[in-house]
């Protein structure tokens, strides 16, 4: 049985070949691409089906999840192998939907990994990736390094935050109470 994972409006589940329209019009926007550090722009049919073809089922540690709008489909990405990493197609942004889905996401990986301390990041610039992180609890792990930037074809300056369960968890009291 493959696993999905539900929030208020979302459903997390496993990519599937149909989802490659979808992928292909959401990375097909630079504005979302410009700051995915493997994913190349323009970006084709055969990426998105090369990458639908990679994926394996869940496991802590090692997920990567579609985000399902009921009644939407397919509207963006969300993971976690060497660190938390998400795309969401821009019609949807700056509606909560990304922070929704990573909070789905690490709520069922802290159930399984509790002592677990999750990476992720974000490029110089990239200022709603940083704040998606930050009302999950995420803190500056004070160090940045350079990552190559596929679609700008260049290195970038990325900024590395951490997060462990008890952060996760204060953030989390602080979003229900406010």
């Amino acid at each position: 049985m493959e696993l999905e994972l539900h929030s208020e409006r979302l459903v997390l589940r496993p990519l599937r070949e149909t989802d490659a329209p979808a992928i292909v019009s959401a990375l097909s926007d630079y504005e979302v691409t410009r700051y995915l550090t493997v994913v190349p722009f323009p970006y084709s049919e055969q990426d998105a089906r090369a990458w639908i073809g990679i994926q394996q089922p869940a496991m802590p540690g090692e997920a990567h999840f579609a985000i399902e709008l009921p009644g939407s489909g397919m509207i963006g990405a969300v993971g976690i192998a060497k660190e938390l990493g998400y795309w969401l197609n821009r019609r949807y942004h700056g509606q909560g939907i990304m922070t929704e889905a990573s909070a789905a996401l690490l709520d069922w990986h802290f159930s399984v990994l509790p002592h677990d301390l999750v990476h992720s990041g974000a490029h110089v610039g990239n200022m709603a990736s940083l704040g998606v992180q930050k009302k999950l609890g995420f803190i500056d792990a004070g160090a940045t390094s350079m990552r190559f930037v596929r679609s700008q074809n260049r290195d970038i300056e990325h900024v590395e935050t951490t997060l462990i369960r008890a952060d996760y968890e204060a953030a989390r009291q602080r979003t229900r109470t406010n």
